[in-house]
């Protein structure tokens, strides 16, 4: 009897790891990260994450205070990150290749920025398969030479995005402002 319970009880567990079709924590990234990560990526407070050639399913995450870098990656699930210290995406000024990101990217509450000069937020060079969000952020934003399906919307932020004197091409409504 004692062994008909286990092994029922070994089926049942078998079951549930089926039945969550592969359910993952995120991997938090603090330093240089690239290869494939499964799962998601969180940046937390204090943290400062290199993605560099990397591929994320899962989406990202950065939590209020963490620091991003993408360069040459690929993102699944798309980006949200609330209180950032800095966010930078394919940056040419620091030799950082375009990064594509599959999915929403949602902003908000970001800078004004750890990494002077750079911008708090830098949306460079990039393929964004989703709307691009930016909302309350505190220090000044670049966003240049990115493909954006989905839409570019701004509310509320203390600075006018800074195209870099280079276009985007934004399929769907653009509803912010670019500065001088």
């Amino acid at each position: 009897m004692k062994r008909l319970a286990r092994f029922l009880v070994g089926m049942m567990g078998l079951a549930l790891a089926v039945a969550s079709d592969g359910a993952f924590a995120a991997t938090e990234c603090n330093g240089p990260t690239s290869g494939t990560i499964v799962g998601g990526l969180v940046v937390n407070a204090g943290d400062f994450c290199i993605l560099d050639g990397a591929t994320v399913s899962g989406g990202v995450q950065v939590n209020a205070g963490g620091i991003l870098i993408a360069c040459g990656s690929v993102i699944n699930g798309g980006l949200s990150a609330n209180g950032a210290a800095n966010l930078i995406f394919g940056a040419e000024e620091i030799d950082c290749a375009g990064d594509v990101i599959n999915g929403a990217v949602q902003i908000s509450n970001t800078g004004p920025g750890a990494l002077a000069p750079a911008p708090s937020i830098a949306l460079e060079r990039s393929n964004i398969n989703g709307g691009v969000h930016l909302r309350g952020n505190l220090g000044p934003i670049a966003v240049a030479s990115n493909k954006i399906a989905g839409g570019l919307f701004c509310t509320n932020n203390a600075f006018d995005l800074d195209n870099e004197g280079l276009s985007n091409v934004v399929t769907g409504p653009i509803r912010c402002k670019f500065g001088d």
